[in-house]
């Protein structure tokens, strides 16, 4: 009888810690944080100044802050940040739910994409801007209180040839 009842409380237990481990849909497992580029693929052009590169992002903390970076590749240099450093492109709360919408402003365009420098009366000079060259970048968004952090790609593409 006393050999029924511990086999019987073993497989009750292995039972629980089976459903817990295998759990995709409890309370208590974290979802996964992801993070969606909007567009996905651009250009540089002064257009992204009225409509920036755009993020959402989902499976953060409850009204956490969320930090959006770019990874600049290695040996490629930007003034005011140092080597192997990423580049902070936004920031957002997220809602109740984990979930976040922001956008570049237009001074990180300018300071990020273009690499504008400025006059004294702080507007950007073009004549002085270093734009990033095209390629892939990866997007990174951190939840500053809970570490998750979510991975996309914006892809600059080189301007479309003039007709």
């Amino acid at each position: 009888m006393k050999m029924t009842k511990a086999i019987m409380l073993f497989a009750v237990i292995a039972g629980m810690v089976l459903a817990t481990v295998s759990c995709q849909t409890c309370p208590f497992t974290t979802p996964k944080a992801q993070l969606e580029v909007i567009p996905a693929e651009t250009f540089l052009s002064p257009a992204l100044i009225k409509k920036p590169v755009s993020f959402t992002g989902s499976g953060f903390a409850p009204k956490e802050m969320v930090s959006v970076e770019m990874v600049l590749p290695p040996g490629m240099e930007m003034k005011g940040v140092n080597p192997g450093e990423d580049v902070g492109i936004a920031l957002a709360t997220a809602d109740e739910k984990g979930n976040f919408t922001t956008a570049m402003a237009p001074t990180a365009t300018l300071n990020w994409f273009f690499q504008v420098g400025w006059t004294p009366v702080l507007t950007p000079n073009f004549k002085e801007a270093k734009p990033i060259p095209p390629g892939e970048y990866p997007i990174n968004a951190t939840g500053l209180d809970s570490g998750r952090m979510a991975t996309a790609t914006l892809k600059i593409v080189p301007p479309p040839k003039k007709q």
